[in-house]
This record gives C-alpha cells, sequence and structure tokens, in this order.
C-alpha cells in the first residue's frame, strides 16, 4: 500500500488546544489523534489551523509523520467563534498559499467543522484533490431549543453546512445519531456518509490501580468535564449534587472553561452552586490537559454527561477506558458512547432527583460500579485509536483511488 498524504483542516481551533478550554472539545481530540495513528501506519499528515498566538511558531512536527501549522489569517490571536466567519475568506488565502508551497503530492483533504469545510472544499476542487468533511456538530435550525443541537454561532452555518456537505467528495460522520442529522438537515447522500467512531488512548484513560491514590480526595467524587456552555447542562450536574442527601454528599468536581461567547456563564453557575449551599462541595477547576484529565477520571465514582444534545460524547468513552460507569442524558448518539445499563446508564429525564436516585447507586455500592466499569473497559478497548486509524485509512484509501 503507497503511503497516504493527508491534510487536515481546523480553522477555528488547534487541534493541540486542550479540550473544554475555549472552543476546544471532542473535535480536537479526533482530529489530532487521528493523526498520529495515521501516521503509526507509514502515513503522512499535516494539520492546518488558524494562527491565534503571535508567538507560534510557524510549523511545529508533533512526532514523526505529523506537523502542525499555524496560518496567518486575521489577527494572531484567540477570536470568539462567532466572530471566525468573517476569517473564513481571509484563512482560504493562506491555504491557498500553503497550498502553493507545501501542497505537492497531497492525496486527501479532511476539513473538520464548516469553517473550515468551506475555506478548504474550492481548494480541493482546483487541485483535483478528494475533500472530506466532518462536522463534529450539525447547528440546530434558528430558534430551535437546546435538545434539538448546537446553536448555529453565526449566520452563515446553516448554508455553509449544507454548501459542504452538497459539494464534498466523502462525509465522515462520528456516529449514526451524527448520520442521519447529516442526512435529514443538510439533505447529504446517504451513500455519501461513512460513520467512523472517535477512540479512546487506553493505556493514558485507564482504570485506578488498587494501590494508587485517589487523584485529591479520599474516597468518592463526582466528575463533569466539557466546555461551560448551557448546551453541557453543567447546571443539571450541580442540581443533581443539591438532590443528593445533605451529609452524605460526595464532592463534584468540574473542569471546563468558558468560551469568549459564554463568559457570563462561568459566574452564573457559581452563584447557582452558591444559592444552592454547595459553595464549599463544587470544585471548579479550568481547563485540563489530557494527562491531568485522565487522572482526575480514574478516580471519579461517577462520570456526569447531563449534555441536551452530542454528535456522539467521546468522555463517556474515554470514562469508560478509566473502568468509571457514565450517567448520561439519552441524547444524540450518547446511546452509541453508553451501552445502556451496561457501561452507564442514560436518562430521558432532566429531573435532578432522578439523576440523584440513579447517581446514590454507584456511589454507595462499590461492586454495582465495578461492575459498570469493567464492561466499560471492555467496550473501550475495541475503540483504540488505531483501530480509528485503520477505518479512516480504508475511507482514505477508497476516496483516493476514484
Amino acid at each position: 500500500m503507497q503511503p497516504l498524504r493527508v491534510v487536515m483542516v481546523s480553522m477555528h481551533t488547534s487541534p493541540t488546544a486542550s479540550p473544554g478550554s475555549a472552543d476546544a472539545g471532542g473535535m480536537n481530540v479526533v482530529a489530532l489523534n487521528s493523526a498520529l495513528a495515521l501516521a503509526d501506519r507509514g502515513h503522512r499528515v499535516d494539520l492546518l489551523t488558524r494562527r491565534d498566538d503571535p508567538g507560534a511558531p510557524s510549523v511545529v512536527e508533533l512526532a514523526p509523520g505529523v506537523r502542525l501549522f499555524n496560518l496567518d489569517a486575521g489577527p494572531a490571536q484567540p477570536v470568539a467563534k462567532s466572530e471566525q466567519e468573517v476569517l473564513i475568506e481571509p484563512f482560504s488565502r493562506a491555504l491557498s498559499r500553503w497550498w502553493a508551497s507545501e501542497g505537492a503530492g497531497v492525496d486527501i483533504v479532511h476539513s473538520h467543522h464548516w469553517f473550515s469545510g468551506v475555506a478548504a472544499l474550492p481548494l480541493a476542487r482546483a487541485a483535483g484533490v478528494p475533500h472530506l468533511q466532518s462536522y463534529h456538530s450539525v447547528a440546530a435550525p434558528v430558534g430551535a431549543p437546546l435538545e434539538a443541537g448546537e446553536p448555529p454561532e453565526s449566520s452563515g452555518r446553516n448554508a455553509g453546512e449544507q454548501q459542504v456537505a452538497a459539494r464534498s467528495d466523502r462525509i465522515i460522520a462520528v456516529s449514526e445519531a451524527e448520520k442521519a442529522t447529516i442526512v435529514d438537515r443538510l439533505g447529504a447522500d446517504p451513500g455519501r456518509v461513512a460513520v467512523v467512531y472517535p477512540g479512546v488512548n487506553i493505556d493514558q484513560f485507564r482504570p485506578l490501580r488498587p494501590d494508587e491514590p485517589h487523584w485529591a480526595w479520599d474516597g468518592c467524587y463526582l466528575f463533569f468535564a466539557a466546555r461551560l456552555q448551557p448546551l453541557k447542562g453543567p447546571d443539571l450536574a450541580i442540581r443533581t449534587l443539591a438532590a443528593l442527601p445533605a451529609g452524605h454528599r460526595p464532592r463534584l468536581v468540574i473542569a471546563g472553561e468558558t468560551s469568549v461567547d459564554f463568559s457570563w456563564y462561568a459566574k452564573e453557575l457559581r452563584d447557582l452552586a452558591s444559592s444552592l449551599g454547595l459553595s464549599d462541595e463544587v470544585t471548579f477547576l479550568g481547563s485540563q490537559d489530557r494527562d491531568e484529565l485522565a487522572t482526575m477520571m480514574r478516580g471519579a465514582c461517577v462520570l456526569l454527561n447531563p449534555s441536551r444534545s452530542e454528535t456522539y460524547g467521546l468522555i463517556n468513552l474515554e470514562a469508560s477506558a478509566s473502568g468509571v460507569p457514565v450517567v448520561a442524558s439519552r441524547s444524540g448518539g450518547m446511546s452509541e458512547s453508553v451501552l445502556d445499563d451496561v457501561t452507564g446508564l442514560l436518562l430521558d429525564s432532566r429531573e435532578p432527583s432522578a439523576w440523584a436516585d440513579v447517581v446514590r447507586r454507584f456511589t454507595d455500592e462499590a461492586e454495582y460500579r465495578a461492575e459498570f466499569g469493567r464492561a466499560g473497559r471492555e467496550f473501550a478497548a475495541t475503540r483504540s485509536w488505531p483501530v480509528v486509524a485503520a477505518e479512516l485509512e480504508a475511507v482514505y484509501l477508497q476516496e483516493a483511488a476514484r
């Protein structure tokens, strides 16, 4: 097999950004780890992003076969996601300049998020190179409730998502639920949408060893890890804690930050905890790097994921790899990242008392918790990053051969 040269485009956030910070999340984890795993299979991958730090080098070799390019497009500083649509054209011009010097021999262009697709698709078309699109989230219709999905961050998102759905050679979805949304909402041809589930580093995310101390507190704590925004439901995690019996509550640890677009929300969450008398029982930690996150995860008794809408829910898989049961809302692709009543429990209700009842059994019954943890670890082992890379490779080779 001839090694492929793959370009992955991620305009609005660097694949190396810590998930839970600013606009970084599961997409960053998927793009970076897919690239690293593809390189392990002998392919070359270049990751292209917009420079948001004047001190960032133009190119960084992240690993043998994987380079990160910071392209100049707009101000060399963070820009709110809601304001980045105007940077699509400057970024597209930056891509063209990069292609003129570095683009010889590229076999595949794979864009992550609609910003990237709109910017990169014309370039790929002009070069005669297949363009593949991943969304990682599809915007809900304007005015729809949060349960319908992520609100569009800017006015052109719905049209942009439809454009790249219609013109891309292939779409790679992260779940069957996302595939259905892409087909139903964006009008994509189902035959051109492939599902490649995200993966997990099962060495980094692993169960707590018997002789290993908990991360910070002895005993049980509940864990929530995501960007802090209303869609992710951290308010329900706090209200769940409040619904547990006073004097017998575990600590709730919240890892994540707000982006510029939701800068007000962190104070709202702290005020909520205070109003419920939980200021001393909820710990806000901000974004964590991957090793810190894995350490915190393996010491938790339960991962809470009350998000109103998820295309997959990568954090659920990371919890399972860590031997930690998941309590999550039954939304979007969550039923594909949580095996209900096997690796965790999926809830239809958003009543804190219902969540508390489920959580309490996990915190009170060690063997019940361990049973879910063992099943979770077995499930996660089927989705290591080498597995993901092999599945992506198959799609890439199919498109490169057309």
